[in-house]
């Protein structure tokens, strides 16, 4: 039997570090509305768990950011300033904000302070307010605009 303790994932600390820091350069604490920043503990492990998906591609632009710049001691300008300025970075910079927003903006926490129910819109859904039907005709009306086979 081995000592060594496995696990599943796919990120090491240093890089979960870096990726903690990006996150809070991109959306950092808000005091006065007591909102968290994108690398709180809950929104962070979202945020992990998104990028599980795109971890080969992060892990080495990870390696190639770390040679650039520091992500643990730079500051949040210093950061986004070198994933805006680099050309190389243009990919790692698109996914990882993508990721931090969707991790940051499903967060309970924060639909909430922006006004809206914690919650999926279904089963409960929305209320649509009925409209007229009549509008969908021209659409009903025209001709297929696919090719038949």
């Amino acid at each position: 039997m081995s000592n060594i303790i496995s696990t599943d994932s796919l990120f090491n600390d240093q890089q979960r570090h870096v990726i903690a820091a990006i996150a809070d350069a991109m959306i950092s604490a808000d005091e006065a509305v007591n909102l968290p920043s994108a690398s709180d503990s809950a929104i962070l492990k979202t945020i992990m768990a998104k990028s599980e998906h795109f971890a080969d591609r992060l892990v080495k632009y990870i390696e190639v950011f770390c040679k650039e710049i520091d992500p643990v001691t730079a500051t949040p300008e210093a950061l986004l300033g070198a994933l805006d300025k680099n050309p190389q970075f243009r990919s790692f910079s698109k996914i990882l904000t993508i990721i931090v927003m969707q991790s940051y903006y499903q967060d309970p926490r924060v639909l909430a302070a922006h006004g809206l129910a914690a919650r999926p819109p279904f089963p409960l859904g929305h209320e649509v307010e009925a409209g007229d039907w009549s509008l969908l005709d021209p659409v009903k009306n025209r001709d297929p605009i696919y090719r038949p086979v």
